[in-house]
């Protein structure tokens, strides 16, 4: 890769999205990350802080105004913004779960819309989304979030078909358990006089301890992903952190009523 290659980063105040603009600025490419506010203390970066909102057309299309301006061009796109959810689908208003697809799903699709005529202009560029493991495993209490990662699943394997006559890249991202906010900062609906009380608090004691300290760096995951960024695999998958690989092959291979019992059985 070319260390003029400009870079865009999604959900960068944070998580994986600032671990990997630093991962990616100390390799010495041009990084802009975006996030929809920076702390005022947030001191001098080694990449440039953008405040854009995915949940927001207009701020979409100017701060990727902004960027083309400054740069002319934008060879690599990474749509790593996301929030989580948990709570039982019975329980769980809807306003949430719409919030959540507005920034894992529909976020993703707006910044790809603002981006892709600059990189077919260009005749080239690597669209990177950030999904999860969850994009291809339902996991009990989080329905909503994994049904957003499922949707950024089929909507990046067809984008995969459009894109690749005209010389762009389409990657998926699937990271397994990563210690980062995102499970701390989640809506948890979980009202206390819930009918699956009993079943949540296990649920979300095994949270806990799979995005404690058992979890994966943010650090270590971004230099995996800036690998696979400056690789020329064109290959669409790319299971990260944790045991994502052995898992998502788990779930290729085994029988449905198998692999079902085993994601009931680690949930308890």
């Amino acid at each position: 890769m070319r260390n003029d290659r400009v870079v865009l980063v999604t959900g960068a105040s944070r998580g994986i999205g600032r671990a990997l603009c630093l991962e990616l600025a100390g390799r010495g490419r041009r990084v802009y990350g975006t996030a929809r506010t920076w702390p005022e203390a947030e001191g001098t970066l080694p990449f440039e802080a953008i405040e854009m909102d995915v949940t927001n057309d207009a701020s979409v299309s100017a701060a990727v105004h902004r960027l083309l301006e400054s740069e002319g061009r934008i060879d690599i796109l990474v749509n790593n913004a996301g929030i989580g959810l948990s709570g039982p689908v019975e329980e769980t208003p809807l306003e949430p779960a719409q919030r959540l697809f507005d920034t894992n799903y529909f976020g993703t699709v707006r910044t790809i819309r603002a981006v892709l005529p600059a990189m077919r202009r260009q005749g080239s560029g690597t669209v990177a989304n950030v999904a999860s493991a969850a994009g291809k495993i339902g996991i009990p209490f989080q329905s909503h979030y994994a049904a957003s990662k499922f949707a950024v699943e089929g909507f990046s394997e067809a984008l995969y078909h459009e894109l690749l006559p005209l010389g762009i890249r389409v990657l998926l991202i699937e990271p397994g358990d990563v210690r980062t906010a995102i499970w701390r900062d989640s809506e948890h609906v979980n009202p206390a006089n819930s009918l699956y009380a009993t079943a949540l608090a296990r649920f979300h004691a095994v949270k806990a301890r799979e995005m404690g300290d058992a979890a994966e760096p943010p650090e270590r995951t971004a230099r995996k992903i800036a690998d696979i960024l400056e690789s020329g695999d064109r290959g669409l998958r790319h299971p990260v952190a944790g045991m994502a690989g052995l898992f998502l092959l788990a779930r290729k291979l085994a029988p449905d009523s198998l692999f079902l019992w085993a994601v009931r059985r680690n949930y308890r």
